[in-house]
């Protein structure tokens, strides 16, 4: 696989580091809207079915985008296709901030929704070409770690200065962000010369779409696959569209307590990530355990927080957080799997793949849980309780169980093939 093995130091580290810093403003960009959730609802009239709609269509534009952003990045390289990306998310801030019907939110969720989808498959390969082997899986885990910090800055200083500026004003100021982070990276990305991550950039195009449905035949694909399904479903869930609702109206925790709980997520994720990375290094093998215990954790985590009798104690919350944040960090070792098992040239429709789970998931868990909070009468945020989301909730956790029973099946097959490789 082609690196930046000629490059100085200080350039490849860079081109990680903003790589990370890419990827938090799209995650600022895909949970904005789920931090304000409030307000939007009361400053565009939405009900429980409009903001399931908006975390819904955000999600299937991308998973949808997935693969065929593996095959930009394989055909075009990760450069491109990431400054692209950021280019894009700007774009969605300004046209949330300044739209005011519900169908430019639906328009402005979309093109955020594709501008994510770009940015963290070719984080992962530009950081896959820049670091030494033995950084790449710490690397790979510190761009969730790095990226997740983008939730701390919509659930407390964004919907401050939205509080503060108005809607607008802080949905600008986020779009300038992002503006800012896309020009730094083209400075830097400029430097690497030739991109090594453009694995396909002498094929025609019916060999990247034979190559592409060669991954899609890869068993270690779908088994990488069911590991981000499970590990990062309910977490991505949680963190674009129910969790700050559920916090509020669920468990009954103020502004202040909803921002230090999204603010421990991250934390966690960060301890946990750096941990993962230097403990699975030459242990390919301990990665399905990780991910098995991490779903084990949040299902179990989930049922004890729904099922308590009110008021849910802060020691339980606590649990579900540190579960929670150790979702994120676990589902990113499906990529490694995938890494060690896929032909390099095909390793960033490979990830496409792979990130496809966890995203999928999150979408069926978005809608059924909207569907079930409609159907008990829970039209908008004021008419949820802790009772209302402990049934609305019951689709996400059957999801998950059904999601380790196909892995721990998919994961036996694999390590049978590889014994008798």
């Amino acid at each position: 696989m082609p690196r930046l093995q000629n490059s100085p130091r200080w350039l490849r580290v860079a081109v990680w580091a903003i790589a990370c810093i890419a990827y938090l403003a799209a995650i600022m960009s895909r949970t904005s809207l789920s931090a304000t959730a409030a307000i939007a609802s009361d400053r565009f009239a939405l009900t429980s079915g409009d903001l399931a709609t908006f975390g819904m269509l955000q999600l299937i534009v991308y998973a949808g985008a997935q693969i065929p952003a593996g095959m930009l990045i394989d055909r075009l390289g990760g450069r491109a296709v990431l400054l692209t990306g950021l280019v894009i998310v700007a774009g969605s801030q300004l046209l949330i901030g300044f739209g005011d019907t519900f169908a430019t939110l639906l328009i402005a969720r979309a093109f955020a929704g594709l501008g994510d989808a770009l940015v963290f498959p070719s984080a992962v390969r530009l950081t896959a070409v820049s670091l030494p082997t033995r950084w790449i899986s710490i690397g790979t885990q510190m761009i969730g770690v790095v990226g997740n910090f983008g939730m701390v800055v919509t659930a407390t200083p964004l919907v401050l200065l939205v509080d503060a500026a108005g809607w607008p004003a802080g949905y600008a100021v986020m779009a300038a962000f992002t503006g800012i982070v896309a020009l730094v990276a083209f400075g830097i990305l400029q430097g690497m010369g030739k991109d090594p991550s453009r694995t396909a950039s002498g094929e025609s195009l019916g060999s990247v779409l034979r190559g592409t449905l060669e991954s899609l035949r890869q068993g270690g694909a779908w088994l990488a696959f069911t590991g981000h399904l499970m590990a990062a479903a309910a977490f991505t869930a949680f963190v674009v569209t129910w969790g700050p609702l559920f916090l509020e109206h669920g468990a009954g925790l103020d502004a202040g307590g909803i921002g230090l709980f999204l603010l421990a997520i991250p934390f966690v994720g960060m301890v946990a990530g750096t941990l993962l990375g230097r403990v699975l290094v030459g242990r390919p093998r301990l990665r399905a355990r990780v991910l098995v215990g991490s779903v084990v954790s949040q299902i179990v985590a989930w049922i004890l927080v729904l099922t308590w009798p009110a008021p849910t104690p802060i020691a339980l919350l606590v649990v579900l957080a540190l579960c929670t944040g150790v979702g994120g960090p676990a589902s990113l070792t499906a990529f490694d799997i995938a890494r060690e098992i896929i032909p390099g040239n095909l390793a960033a429709r490979a990830n496409g793949i792979v990130n496809t789970g966890g995203f999928s998931g999150a979408l069926v868990i978005i809608w059924l849980t909207g569907v079930m909070l409609t159907a008990q009468g829970a039209t908008a945020p004021g008419s949820y309780s802790m009772e209302a989301f402990g049934i609305a909730f019951i689709p996400m956790l059957v999801l998950l169980a059904v999601a380790l029973v196909v892995f721990l099946i998919l994961d036996r097959r694999y390590g049978s093939a590889k014994k008798r490789a």
